[in-house]
């Protein structure tokens, strides 16, 4: 990206209530007591998105931040994983070389 050039952040708007896809389709209603539940856990983490990363848009570009070397950041989104390493033949394929640190979301 040139020096000069704007960068335009996508302002994604707040989730609605979560109650609309019944009015949709009522069929949905049976299901209601997990859809409602995900929903809930949806929006926990939507408010920390945009709460530690400015919104969806700044956490979706995560990847622009990919690079090797001194000072900069690799992420990998990988929330369930026990373990994670970057590993190749810049560190002879050692896995206790680069062990990855959790952070809030993976």
């Amino acid at each position: 990206m040139e020096r000069d050039e704007v960068v335009k952040i996508k302002i994604i708007p707040p989730p609605g209530c979560g109650k609309k896809i019944y009015e949709i389709d009522p069929l949905f209603l049976t299901h209601c007591d997990h859809l409602d539940f995900r929903f809930g856990r949806y929006l926990r983490l939507r408010e920390d998105i945009d709460k530690h990363e400015g919104g969806l848009d700044p956490f979706s570009r995560g990847h622009e931040n990919l690079a090797l070397g001194k000072g900069i950041t690799y992420r990998e989104w990988a929330p369930e994983a026990k373990s994670a390493a970057l590993i190749g033949d810049f560190n002879n394929w050692n896995p206790n070389a680069a062990v990855m640190t959790p952070v809030c979301f993976g």
